[in-house]
């Protein structure tokens, strides 16, 4: 079983940097789904940055989910609750089934990103094996519920080299499930919360043979919110401040990867980005204006509306320093079930304000520039308020992102459920906390159908035919036709006409104009 340390520091380790060698691994992943936009792993790539600064003999690093031009990574079938730590690819797979109420959803499970016999093939290129083994393996876990490719891959390197490498895992998993990582996988330190004399140091992307095309930039760390769905205070320590770089070190980074690689495309990922922006993001985006970089900007995780509707003059600066693309938390548009999130600070009308100030600012709505998160598959939400959640950012902003909700060990809202995760065994079996299973189903008023067909509704209201989605609300004649015969009984015609049979003679029917009183119905 592995050891927890909290507070670990490459110093604590035995033996002289100089003469060590360290092999550096993000591992793949087993999931249904996979967005790899930007999956660059910046927590290990600043440890690499850490042992370069500590002059190793020799660092090497292995990144499972590095994606090519297109930004994807391979992927291929497995089953579910298979091990891998000393097969390959399966001959015959099974897919994981979803039940509630007689009904069955069945989702592929796959191996997402580079297949173990590349990992086999690069450390023989490399000259690692039994009698040559790394000093010690860092590997980096990000989702608890991918828990299971980091056990298998601890499992294989510990039957490649034996016990002499010391193998560290770090990463959000073991800092939220330290005793699960300790328990369930082969890693012999389990670093619980972050690595602090690595924290600022600049993400070290030298070691990638094939250049990187973007960066991912941390210009903080620590929220002053406590969310119940969110586990950041555990992974801060429970450190509720927050803590900047200096910005104009923010901006030498960027600059750096720019000039020595090319790099244009930036990530910004922070646990609250806009926390005291005017001393902090405000002067990166300002230095970026006035010195003319020519970057693209990214805020994948989100900026908060309360803080961003707050300053057209942010807004501003996000559409001046060249950001691409805006995305809006809504949650759900009830500020009762967001105090119950715990999201007290956050009320439908900041949202509102905010799309109103970044259209303002030059960002248009309705052809992917704007977008907003729509959370659902949470416990005891009430169907119709999701659907209402997205028609309202449809109409909105007309570009809905469905997000599937994990609990995630150590949060509140996973503490407050876990009787009901232990007797499913899912406090062991994490993967089955994963969003796309939909944990809470059972919990919930809808069937498989329901959650099946909200995914439907919110990629139709989505869909784009010359640069713009359809607006449910909208002022054409197609808009207001559309609603018209939404209430005026229209759906009579088509439930007759759906149970016709063919072979008997079709119901008349008499078509109503969509200003026109009264219902669809059969003539008479």
């Amino acid at each position: 079983m592995g050891k927890i340390v909290r507070g670990f520091s490459i110093s604590s380790l035995q033996g002289f940097p100089k003469r060590k060698t360290a092999l550096l691994i993000s591992p793949p992943l087993y999931d249904t789904q996979y967005w790899a936009e930007w999956s660059q792993p910046y927590g290990l790539l600043r440890i690499a940055a850490l042992l370069k600064k500590y002059q190793y003999k020799r660092i090497e690093l292995f990144d499972f989910l590095e994606t090519g031009e297109d930004r994807k990574v391979a992927n291929y079938r497995i089953n579910p609750n298979d091990r891998y730590s000393e097969q390959g690819r399966p001959i015959k797979t099974e897919p994981v089934k979803i039940t509630k109420n007689g009904e069955t959803l069945k989702l592929l499970w796959r191996h997402f990103g580079k297949s173990w016999e590349e990992l086999e093939m690069w450390l023989n290129e490399k000259g690692f094996d039994k009698r040559h083994p790394p000093t010690e393996i860092y590997i980096s876990a990000v989702m608890s519920y991918w828990w299971e490719a980091v056990r298998d891959l601890t499992i294989r390197l510990k039957n490649r080299f034996g016990d002499r490498p010391k193998i560290i895992l770090g990463g959000i998993y073991p800092s939220i499930a330290p005793e699960h990582a300790a328990r369930m996988t082969k890693a012999d330190i389990i670093v619980d919360g972050e690595v602090e004399e690595a924290n600022d140091l600049w993400p070290d992307i030298s070691f990638y043979e094939k250049p990187q095309t973007y960066g991912i930039v941390t210009p903080s760390r620590g929220c002053p919110f406590n969310c119940s769905y969110c586990a950041q205070l555990k992974i801060n320590a429970g450190n509720r401040a927050v803590r900047f770089r200096d910005p104009k070190d923010i901006v030498a980074e960027m600059s750096h990867k720019y000039d020595e690689y090319g790099i244009r495309d930036f990530a910004f990922y922070a646990d609250f980005l806009l926390w005291d922006f005017g001393n902090n993001l405000t002067r990166v985006l300002e230095r970026i204006i006035s010195e003319k970089l020519p970057f693209r900007l990214y805020a994948p995780e989100g900026l908060d509306t309360k803080f961003l509707s707050s300053s057209q003059h942010l807004c501003d600066l996000l559409k001046e320093s060249n950001f691409q693309k805006i995305y809006l938390p809504v949650e759900s548009i009830d500020d009762g079930y967001l105090k119950i999130l715990n999201r007290r600070h956050v009320k439908l009308e900041h949202y509102v304000k905010a799309v109103k100030m970044v259209q303002k600012a030059g960002f248009t709505l309705r052809n992917l520039d704007v977008n907003s998160f729509v959370l659902y598959g949470l416990p005891g939400e009430k169907i119709d308020n999701v659907v209402k959640t997205a028609m309202f950012v449809s109409e909105m902003v007309g570009s809905i992102i469905p997000m599937l909700y994990s609990p995630v060990p150590s949060t509140t809202l996973y503490q407050n459920h876990l009787p009901y995760f232990k007797e499913r065994g899912w406090d062991k079996k994490l993967q089955y906390l994963n969003g796309k299973l939909y944990p809470f189903i059972h919990m919930n008023e809808g069937s498989i159908s329901d959650y099946v067909d909200l995914q439907r509704m919110m990629f139709m209201l989505n869909a784009h035919y010359r640069s713009e989605s359809f607006q449910l609300y909208g002022h054409s004649l197609v808009n207001e036709a559309f609603r018209s015969n939404i209430r005026n009984g229209f759906e009579n015609m088509v439930n007759l006409y759906k149970g016709w049979i063919p072979e008997k003679e079709a119901p008349p029917i008499r078509v109503i104009n969509h200003d026109e009183p009264g219902q669809a119905i059969p003539s008479k």
